[in-house]
């Protein structure tokens, strides 16, 4: 409209007469220092998980619909790779799994050792999953009753659950 305004002789731009929607002030950006999620991460240790599903949302930085489309083949514990090519959504009561958000977010991620031997041992643990089977079967809703338990019991600030990508992110420029 400011195109047309300027080169062809609209009289004015409607969408300004309109306003912007949404938030005008976008709000502070919260995360968790490496020291608050390891504090935090104490209170997960009593439900396996939730436990293993913020360490992975935590130090690979990856969306929540991702990580809930993990599945074992997408790890690969000699290289300590994780694949993320998929993301998991429900739609209208039905399991969805799509590609991910962008085509960037095709990605493979080195882990850290100790992440890559605790989800080793982790999957090596659950008895009846199959290598397409999906990791995480816990649910949205389920995570975020998890986060506010966590930050609860430890008294660490409640960030949302896609706040942890910024904390991963914060880490990463901390460590250089």
């Amino acid at each position: 409209f400011n195109y047309a305004v300027r080169f062809y002789g609209l009289k004015s731009n409607p969408a300004r007469l309109a306003g912007n929607m949404g938030k005008e002030e976008v709000g502070e950006m919260k995360f968790w220092t490496k020291e608050e999620y390891l504090t935090f991460s104490r209170a997960m240790m009593n439900k396996e998980e939730s436990y293993h599903a913020f360490e992975i949302l935590y130090w690979c930085g990856i969306r929540l619909g991702e990580l809930l489309a993990l599945t074992a083949e997408d790890f690969d514990f000699e290289k300590k790779t994780l694949r993320i090519n998929k993301s998991y959504q429900r739609i209208k009561g039905k399991d969805v799994i799509t590609t991910p958000k962008t085509r960037k977010s095709n990605r493979v991620l080195t882990l850290p050792d100790f992440l890559a031997e605790e989800m080793q041992d982790y999957i090596s643990r659950l008895p009846y999953l199959k290598v397409d089977d999906r990791i995480f079967t816990i649910t949205k809703s389920g995570l975020h009753h998890e986060i506010d338990r966590g930050c609860r019991e430890t008294g660490v600030k409640r960030i949302r659950i896609h706040d942890l990508r910024h904390s991963h992110v914060s880490m990463l420029i901390e460590m250089g």
